[in-house]
């Protein structure tokens, strides 16, 4: 693995901690390889070790300094803070409740009017579908040759047009849901 190489992997493997940690980390090895003098195509590997236990080691420090960091933090005036914020809170509470209440509101009405559409043109599509195909089906029974034509031509274009509103309210729905129930699952950095 060269230089690139193992820096782009350790990114890849360092990408769910803090960003200023992740750019020190590759910052000091960028450098290590340089006051190495390892080649571009060199194997690095060899020197550094692969790039999971260099990630490894990483975040183990990473979360050492953190915890660190926490426990340093944990003085009487992290705790005036916190007792500030409640007071504060509470003396806010006349203004941001009612606010609250208020983008709740305003939450709420746009998931109704969106699922309202939603049905709206779902109905629509089942309407067209059906009118499309009973019109298909009672062409035959128009009196002449060139009313029998345009009624199967409307009726194969309602039905083109409630399929394809269908297919697209199948299609924003399937969207919506997926944006909405999206599952993103940290990767653990040991795999691969």
């Amino acid at each position: 693995m060269n230089r690139t190489e193992y820096i782009k992997e350790l990114e890849k493997r360092l990408k769910y901690i803090p960003k200023e940690d992740r750019e020190d980390a590759i910052e000091y090895y960028t450098e290590l390889m340089s006051d190495m003098e390892v080649d571009e195509n060199e194997d690095v590997t060899a020197r550094l070790g692969t790039a999971k236990d260099a990630a490894k080691k990483i975040l183990d420090e990473c979360t050492q300094k953190h915890v660190d960091e926490y426990e340093e933090n944990k003085t009487v005036k992290g705790h005036a803070t916190v007792v500030w914020l409640s007071v504060l809170g509470l003396l806010s509470l006349p203004i941001s409740l009612p606010l609250g209440i208020a983008v709740l509101a305003v939450a709420v009405s746009l998931i109704i009017v969106v699922l309202a559409l939603i049905i709206t043109a779902a109905v629509t599509a089942a309407a067209l579908v059906i009118s499309g195909a009973a019109s298909l089906i009672f062409a035959w029974t128009a009196p002449g040759i060139a009313q029998k034509a345009v009624v199967f031509g409307l009726g194969l274009c309602t039905l083109a047009l409630g399929v394809l509103l269908g297919l697209g309210v199948y299609f924003l729905t399937r969207l919506i849901v997926n944006k909405i129930f999206r599952r993103d699952s940290v990767k653990n950095v040991e795999e691969n």
